[in-house]
């Protein structure tokens, strides 16, 4: 597909009904339609109404940009919208990372955003500094939508039961965990409660009678930083006494992450051993990070001398 591209049109505010992009030749006429989506649905108009608008001129096409990991579903539904519109869908050759048919007549293709940034990439011209630096911020946003998409189902997902008890063998470790401290005499749940959501569930202790904490299976953090499903959660900050040991904290236990009000420690769960033992070292790691927060106020010179 050629031609000597001319102006550049982006739409904003057409809740769907226009493209987000229209490419012109340098004769004006329209020559590609370009849809740019994360994870929204088609609208009503895509992608029949686009095809219907898009000027019959050899050449033309419109061009769908959507995560990797929803190219398949994506094309499918395209195919199936413009077969129930009546418009004959043909095949065509597949590209590297691009996918083509004939709908009505007209080009459409898809692609995903790894590949036409790595293009827009390749494509940038030495010394153009600032496009080069607003593509690789683009990537970063594009590798955060990845991580938080709805990832289409495959069968083995929906029946699959060992996933769901490794899923409920690991949430049962969490109890396990805060009474084996509580044994060792350095944690209690006095007046504390479990504590779940959607995407978490643990439940509060303390250590110490000074730390408060929340050992929890947190499934956004495990989903974005693949360290593990186990976290330490503490609200340190709140407490003014406590700051400062838990900023040194941060600096000891790397992967350290904040959400909201909370700071959260990953606790890497032993693999390849019996549910003592991983309960055991998990026990540990907790000590070993809240020791370190306790240092400065059990010694009278500072960690390391």
């Amino acid at each position: 597909m050629e031609f000597e591209p001319g102006r550049v049109e982006a739409e904003s505010g057409s809740e769907g009904s226009r493209p987000d992009l229209k490419i012109f030749d340098t004769d004006g006429h329209e020559r590609v339609f370009v849809e740019n989506k994360f994870w929204a649905p088609l609208t009503e108009a895509q992608p029949v109404s686009y095809l219907r608008n898009l000027q019959e001129i050899p050449e033309s096409a419109l061009v769908f940009v959507v995560p990797e990991k929803r190219v398949a579903t994506v094309w499918q539904e395209l195919q199936e919208r413009c077969k129930s519109a009546g418009l004959e869908w043909e095949s065509k050759e597949d590209y590297a990372s691009v996918q083509r048919a004939h709908a009505g007549g007209r080009n459409i293709l898809i692609t995903n955003w790894h590949h036409t940034l790595d293009k827009l990439l390749d494509a940038t011209r030495p010394g153009n500094d600032g496009t080069r630096q607003d593509l690789l911020q683009l990537r970063g946003l594009v590798d955060r939508e990845d991580s938080k998409g709805f990832l289409p189902l495959r069968d083995e997902d929906v029946t699959d039961q060992g996933t769901a008890r490794r899923l409920v063998n690991i949430i049962g470790l969490i109890d396990s965990i805060v009474e084996k401290l509580t044994q060792d005499r350095i944690a209690d749940t006095d007046k504390l409660q479990a504590a779940s959501s959607a995407y978490y569930s643990g439940r509060y202790f303390r250590m110490y009678e000074r730390f408060p904490l929340l050992l929890v299976v947190e499934l956004e953090l495990w989903r974005d930083h693949g360290i593990s499903p186990l976290w330490l959660g503490s609200w340190f900050k709140e407490n003014r006494e406590n700051m400062e040991s838990l900023e040194e904290a941060r600096g000891a236990f790397p992967n350290n992450v904040e959400s909201g009000t909370y700071r959260y420690f990953p606790i890497r769960l032993k693999s390849g051993v019996e549910r003592e033992r991983v309960i055991e070292n998990a026990a540990e790691q907790i000590k070993r990070i809240v020791d370190h927060c306790r240092e400065p106020a059990t010694q009278d010179s500072p960690p390391g001398n």
